[in-house]
């Protein structure tokens, strides 16, 4: 089993308020609390660097291994509540990672079992429960999404049943040998200016890689007018893509920034990868679209480190050659040398014979 990393200073920055989807303020906090709340509690030690299998569920397993987590629930609605926890499918759509209606199940959820799904918690109160996905030893390959949800139902004998639900998202790979490489490119920025004068800029992300993203980054903008310079820019949250998807990443930008032109520098991050592209952007009047610019792609640190290795190996390859052809050649003209001398400088004539 593999060690287990307790997630102890994510206590506060984790917890999600109840909701009818991720992080969306609860309604049913009469007290002004934060509502029903939900977090991980431990991680696998190998991810402690990765900032998404700390707030996630995120793992890559062959077909009949068992993963095991923990997650907290809490209760801040000013009053006991009864919780039910529970496993349900999800999707990633349109730039979007969806939990599906209600308990809608599919192969993840099913393999998900809880230690306890149904929880009596007092105001102010928390419970751990215990997670474990037993993945079938015929399980497909390939990577498939779920949700755990923490759920409060109120108003059951009223005209209206009111439902709120906050969840931890469940990323799982399953196939033999190691996981699937994380990869992205930015294929194109587009300066914008909607009807109010805002301006943002939307850049074309394409997953290439193995496993879903979860996008986030800066955006910075030198060279401006007069030499300004602005940023950085939060891209916007909520972007997911999965294998094979491309989808806008967006910055919302400050309304009084000139109109340019601009040489813009984005930075996208998804987990331990960062990609980076640079084009020159100048903003249209309000309510319109500028054009669809290309980008100078420029890889993360990480690959031009991998780079320089593979140049550095490829040099030492060859200087290695040379030194053995060299050495060869001096040890052939030593044993020629040798052979030379063993050979007397000229035979010598046969014996004569003399006749008595």
């Amino acid at each position: 089993m593999r060690r287990l990393l307790t997630l102890i200073a994510l206590v506060a920055g984790s917890l999600l308020p109840a909701a009818g989807a991720f992080g969306t303020p609860a309604t049913t906090a009469a007290s002004g609390g934060t509502g029903i709340g939900i977090r991980l509690v431990d991680a696998p030690v190998a991810t402690r660097d990765n900032p998404r299998a700390r707030v996630y569920i995120i793992d890559h397993v062959s077909p009949g291994d068992t993963v095991e987590r923990h997650i907290e629930i809490s209760n801040d609605t000013g009053a006991p509540a009864g919780v039910a926890v529970y496993a349900a499918a999800a999707k990633i759509q349109s730039g979007s990672f969806v939990g599906l209606e209600g308990d809608t199940p599919n192969d993840l959820s099913t393999w998900t079992t809880l230690s306890t799904p149904r929880l009596q918690l007092a105001d102010g109160a928390k419970q751990l429960v215990a997670v474990t996905i037993t993945v079938p030893r015929d399980a497909a390959p390939g990577e498939q999404y779920a949700v755990l949800w923490a759920q409060t139902t109120s108003g059951g004998k009223a005209a209206i049943t009111q439902v709120s639900r906050v969840g931890i998202r469940v990323y799982l790979s399953v196939g033999p040998g190691g996981e699937p490489a994380s990869a992205f490119t930015i294929e194109s920025l587009t300066a914008r200016r909607d009807a109010s004068g805002v301006p943002t800029v939307a850049a074309t992300v394409r997953n290439t890689g193995g496993r879903a993203l979860d996008l986030s980054g800066t955006l910075t903008l030198d060279d401006g007018p007069g030499g300004l310079s602005a940023g950085p820019f939060p891209v916007t949250l909520g972007t997911t893509l999965g294998r094979g998807q491309s989808a806008p990443v967006t910055v919302a930008l400050d309304r009084q920034l000139p109109a340019g032109p601009w040489a813009a520098t984005l930075h996208v991050t998804s987990g331990l990868l960062t990609e980076s592209a640079q084009a020159s952007l100048t903003f249209p009047a309000a309510g319109r679209s500028g054009p669809v610019v290309p980008v100078e792609q420029h890889a993360s640190l990480w690959w031009w480190v991998v780079l320089l290795l593979i140049v550095l190996l490829g040099v030492l390859g060859v200087l290695g050659a040379i030194w053995t052809m060299s050495r060869r050649r001096r040890r052939g003209g030593r044993h020629s040398l040798a052979a030379l001398a063993a050979r007397p400088a000229h035979p010598a004539p046969p014996p004569s014979r003399i006749s008595a």
